[in-house]
């Protein structure tokens, strides 16, 4: 790991910041926006949600992000309009969330941007990332400097920019300490796919520990895809979730992307064939599906996680955590550990992803490397994103900060 992911010393260290971000929730409905206040730099950073906004993506533009994702999988490019319409819902938002929120476009660094999540199985057959979303309509309209394309570095020296959100993920959900007693958190990502995320505790000064990450599968993409299929009658059926549970083992559930639209076909033509009783109501389909997901989780967590020092919190995220019963189930495999939803902490839909795209920009902002190669397969560590300068004020400010951040050196006990 490269001396940029080390965190930096104690130069400026309470200097406050803001960052915003501005994502799309994986399942289209909603364009989401978060505001941080950002402690310090690097890796000693804390990060800090003290304002969320979301607006609900018009039916027409999600139906044609729905088509575009199917095109970018066959190689057809999506049309310039669908992103530049993608980009004027995220020039709402962010204008709406900094006119409730009290902090001027002054006193903001810049924006992180992601657009939807289409296209990876195309990606990775050129090996360059698509994104849905133009920067320069977002760094026009507010005045500030929009990174974007985070994933295109990653997958430019190799990576496959899947675990990509890890290292933002621990910066949010963990603070910096002195103390080495401080215990890991496990987060639970259950949306369009699940992933797993290992997070230990972060010390001062210190480089990155070991974090781990697990992908599952698809999620809610394949149930989706399965309630399509459902038959209408309300009666529900008995089936044993072990059984249900082995059948996506042999169809090797972990590798397929919920991403690619072939993949989660074949996925779902194959429990159509081996198992249709599954889909005789939705309540069944809902119920089976749910249990066996607590289950797969609790056997992964355990088979591919360090179960010393004990985890302090699991945390879950996504449209998962807006089911009670399933989060309840979750909670029931792990007794006396401590389990909250994003819902718990007043997060709103598609905040957490805003919250990384501001983290990702941060980084880059102070000159870190945001992938973890072990994690992504890339070759090597780099700075992640694209950037779009704002107007020549932000931009100077921006250009200070990343001089100031690349003359900084490694902490003594560090270089040691």
């Amino acid at each position: 790991m490269p001396s940029q992911t080390l965190g930096f010393s104690s130069f400026a260290e309470h200097a406050r910041r803001y960052f915003v971000g501005t994502a799309m929730t994986p399942c289209l409905r909603f364009v989401s926006a978060a505001i941080l206040k950002v402690d310090g730099r690097g890796l000693n950073a804390c990060f800090d949600v003290i304002h969320q906004l979301n607006v609900r993506t018009p039916a027409d533009v999600r139906a044609m992000l729905e088509q575009g994702g199917a095109g970018l999988a066959t190689g057809t490019q999506l049309p310039g309009m669908v992103s530049r319409l993608v980009s004027e819902l995220q020039v709402v938002n962010v204008e709406r969330l900094l006119n409730s929120c009290g902090v001027s476009a002054e006193k903001v660094t810049v924006i992180g941007q992601r657009g939807p999540v289409c296209g990876r199985e195309f990606w990775k057959q050129t090996g360059s990332a698509t994104s849905i979303g133009d920067p320069a309509i977002l760094a026009e309209a507010t005045g500030l400097t929009v990174l974007d394309h985070f994933e295109q570095r990653d997958i430019a020296k190799g990576g496959t920019a899947h675990g990509l959100d890890v290292l933002p993920m621990w910066l949010l959900l963990t603070q910096a300490v002195d103390s080495i007693s401080a215990r890991p958190k496990i987060v639970v990502r259950l949306d369009h796919a699940i992933e797993l995320f290992y997070l230990p505790a972060r010390r001062k000064n210190r480089p990155i520990p070991p974090i781990a990450y697990r992908q599952l599968g698809p999620g809610f993409a394949l149930l989706h895809m399965l309630q399509g299929l459902c038959d209408t009658d309300p009666t529900t059926t008995s089936i044993r979730p072990d059984e249900l549970a082995e059948l996506l083992n042999r169809l090797q559930v972990e590798q397929v992307s919920a991403d690619s639209p072939h993949q989660l076909q074949t996925l779902v033509e194959g429990i159509v064939q081996e198992m249709p009783q599954l889909l005789r109501s939705s309540t069944t389909l809902n119920h089976t599906l749910e249990s066996v997901w607590a289950e797969t989780i609790q056997q992964q967590i355990a088979q591919h996680f360090p179960d010393s020092p004990e985890f302090a919190e699991l945390i879950v995220l996504g449209r998962g955590a807006r089911r009670e019963k399933l989060v309840q189930q979750i909670a029931d495999c792990f007794p006396g550990v401590t389990v909250t939803t994003e819902v718990q902490r007043g997060w709103i839909s598609g905040a957490v992803g805003a919250s990384i795209a501001a983290i990702f920009a941060a980084l880059h902002v102070d000159q870190v490397s945001g992938n973890l190669p072990d994690l992504t397969g890339a070759s090597a560590a780099r700075v992640l994103g694209r950037i779009t300068p704002g107007n020549p004020g932000n931009w100077r400010g921006v250009l200070g900060q990343m001089e100031l951040a690349a003359r900084q050196t490694m902490p003594l006990r560090e270089a040691i």
